[in-house]
């Protein structure tokens, strides 16, 4: 016997009892209330099978939507709920990342064209018309960072090349073949400084007016994927920044000093991570399809779920009430009745 949970016209997910019983004993003996809301997939939007993963995804600075990158363009879904609601053809063969600026009228594109160029779009929101496009990287970008003041932005990809743009710029401001391989993970710090992070398994830090290195962060012992920077307002602490690697650890930084301040493994690649925007906790996403609350201070550890293997991208919304992940061509929704989230 199953149970059917249906979004727009079509069936797009199946559950049997037992798992679901299973899944909400195992959330009542952690002291949590898990409830899976909805799940986006290829079929919901009149898709066949052969629907392409989801690449990116971010939700817009007002949350009243959520948008994720695929092969097939820019997929814009209500919010809450999930509804879709538009498909953008932005002209790229691959979208890897989205980033909304910090006042959410525009949004920054990274992506390309594998071996031949990467591109960065700049599009308005909620219209997303293109309004600026750069072809500077010679490979795939595969991340996209805004400044906390909004006036300057950053871009990072195959080649390990990292280019800084000022707002309104049509050439980077500076351009640095900055590491050996690919840069996958970049984030803004305090100030006028960035973070980058790829496959040589270094976090380099940088001015951003200069170009020129200030540190390096070498724990990781692996590739490393995903960099985010502690919101502001932590508890009046010096802000953290978070690292996930192939290594299996995720490690917090003080980067503006240069020090670790501690680290947490797992049993299976930490895939994909997001802070919850109170700051003090760390949803992860795991590649054995373990989703995971991590506290950044104490290291303690809440399974949320395991039944989705594959996650790639996780986002939380502005009330750290809900996470989006996704998993292939699916976009899930959880609903976190939990006290203690922040």
């Amino acid at each position: 016997m199953a149970i059917l949970f249906k979004g727009s016209s079509s069936t797009i997910l199946s559950m049997s009892i037992p798992s679901i019983a299973k899944q909400f004993n195992r959330g009542r003996q952690n002291h949590i209330c898990l409830m899976l809301l909805w799940v986006a997939t290829a079929s919901s939007l009149g898709y066949g099978q052969a629907e392409p993963q989801i690449t990116a995804l971010t939700f817009t600075v007002g949350h009243e939507a959520v948008l994720a990158g695929s092969q097939r363009g820019l997929h814009v879904w209500g919010w809450p709920g999930l509804k879709p609601e538009r498909l953008i053809d932005c002209g790229l063969e691959n979208i890897h990342d989205i980033a909304p600026s910090v006042d959410g009228k525009r949004i920054l594109i990274g992506g390309g064209s594998p071996g031949e160029k990467g591109v960065v779009q700049l599009r308005s929101w909620p219209e997303l018309k293109l309004e600026q496009a750069w072809t500077d990287h010679r490979d795939t970008v595969y991340q996209v960072a805004w400044r906390d003041d909004g006036l300057e932005w950053a871009s990072i990809g195959w080649e390990g090349d990292c280019k800084v743009y000022e707002i309104g710029s049509n050439i980077p401001k500076t351009s640095q073949l900055q590491q050996a391989g690919a840069l996958f993970a970049a984030s803004y710090l305090a100030g006028r400084s960035l973070a980058t992070a790829g496959v040589d398994r270094t976090i380099q830090v940088l001015d951003t007016d200069s170009g020129k290195g200030i540190r390096s962060l070498k724990q990781h012992t692996k590739t490393i994927h995903a960099l985010a920077y502690q919101p502001a307002g932590s508890d009046g602490q010096q802000r953290m920044l978070a690292s996930a690697s192939e290594d299996r650890t995720v490690r917090f930084w003080q980067a503006e000093i240069g020090r670790m301040v501690r680290f947490q493994r797992f049993a299976s690649i930490p895939r994909a991570f997001a802070w919850t925007h109170g700051g003090s906790q760390v949803i992860v996403g795991c590649d054995d399809g373990t989703l995971l609350k991590l506290d950044a201070v104490t290291l303690e550890t809440v399974e949320l779920a395991k039944q989705f293997a594959g996650i790639r991208n996780v986002i939380v919304d502005a009330h750290d009430e809900q996470v989006v992940v996704s998993v292939g061509a699916k976009l899930i929704a959880f609903s976190i009745a939990q006290v203690g989230v922040r």
